[in-house]
């Protein structure tokens, strides 16, 4: 009897640990099947589901399928369409080896002012300054049909975001002086643009003229740091077969770093598009400088013959890294002198200077390969 009773203890033993190894092996089994599945499915959802955000100072880099659907998806958005109509001065730019076509849009010297009612103290501005602020903004920030810069700027950023460029470069003087109020409206029309874009400040962007008694260049940075950090090492665009490259605050000399680091964006070895407000002298021609006289009744541009823009020696190191035979600038765009010209730099280089947006002009840049 006791041998009986050992041999089915023996035997419930024995099935339990068949039972025990058979449920491993299923488990295993159901484990390797669930994750071949999931291997093979595309559709799973990634690990990491963050959202990430592009400034827009920097151009987007090449996109991968899923980002080209995305970015299909947010193409079909409607934007409204402009009611001002709006002169385009087109320019095309051809560079070897490029791999696809881009256009951007050219804005500069919009010159808005949004200081110009009576008061004895308004925002930035004292009431004795009131007489010439009212006489740009009358005579200086409008259109030939009476728009004003103040009431352009919306228009501008409905453009941009209707025509869906692949990026803007303000090129400079958005604003004729800075103040509160001036870059409370820049930062309302920047805040509401879609497109990547560039914003290269001049002289009026930083300028304590009329308006903007109560700043400092340094104070006048810092408010511009409240719209896109305005920081001059991010002013440039990378796009693989070629660089926009920003030159900022070209009214005054350039600063020892500041060549270093364009020394750097040339190391790359890529062709450059070079952006600035101040216009370079042309070598080839005196159809420039005959422009500069009859417009602005100066050299309005940098040129050893300027009064204004005589190059210092950094300021010459860096225009010869354009003028060099060697040269990887193929193009140089400005503003500034508030009349178009395009010609050529050297044999290498042209330069197209911009129509001023206060006339309702935007400059559209096809990039094309050669």
């Amino acid at each position: 009897m006791q041998n009986n009773q050992k041999d089915m203890g023996k035997n419930n033993n024995d099935f339990r640990a068949i039972f025990v190894l058979l449920t491993l092996v299923i488990l295993i089994l159901a484990g390797l099947y669930l994750y071949g599945k999931n291997e093979g499915n595309t559709d799973a959802p990634a690990l990491n589901n963050e959202e990430s955000t592009v400034p827009n100072t920097e151009m987007p880099q090449e996109e991968s399928e899923t980002t080209q659907e995305t970015s299909s998806e947010e193409e079909s958005i409607l934007y409204p369409e402009p009611e001002y109509e709006f002169t385009t001065e087109e320019v095309t730019i051809t560079i070897e080896g490029l791999s696809k076509e881009y256009t951007l849009a050219w804005v500069s010297d919009l010159h808005l002012i949004s200081d110009h009612e009576s008061g004895e103290l308004l925002g930035d501005v004292h009431v004795e300054y009131l007489d010439a602020i009212h006489q740009r903004y009358e005579e200086l920030a409008i259109t030939e049909d009476g728009v004003h810069a103040e009431d352009l700027w919306p228009e501008i950023v409905k453009y941009l975001n209707y025509n869906a460029f692949d990026g803007v470069i303000f090129g400079g003087d958005i604003m004729d002086y800075c103040s509160n109020s001036n870059i409370a409206l820049i930062k309302e029309g920047l805040d509401n643009l879609h497109i990547p874009y560039i914003y290269i400040r001049a002289d009026h962007d930083y300028g304590a003229y009329y308006g903007g008694i109560f700043f400092t260049e340094t104070e006048a940075r810092t408010l511009h740091q409240t719209i896109d950090e305005d920081q001059i090492s991010n002013k440039f665009w990378d796009r693989n077969d070629f660089i926009v490259l920003g030159i900022d605050h070209s009214t005054k000399d350039m600063p020892e770093y500041y060549l270093n680091m364009v020394k750097d964006v040339y190391s790359r070895g890529k062709p450059v598009i070079m952006v600035t407000h101040v216009p370079y002298e042309s070598r080839m021609d005196d159809s420039l400088a005959e422009l500069s006289m009859q417009e602005r009744g100066k050299i309005y541009y940098w040129s050893q013959e300027s009064k204004q823009f005589q190059p210092n020696v950094i300021t010459q190191q860096y225009l010869e890294l354009i003028y060099d035979k060697d040269t990887i600038v193929e193009q140089v765009l400005a503003g500034h002198l508030h009349a178009s010209w395009d010609g050529k730099l050297s044999e290498q280089v042209s330069q197209h200077i911009f129509s001023p947006a206060f006339r309702g002009t935007i400059g559209i840049i096809h990039i094309v390969p050669k």
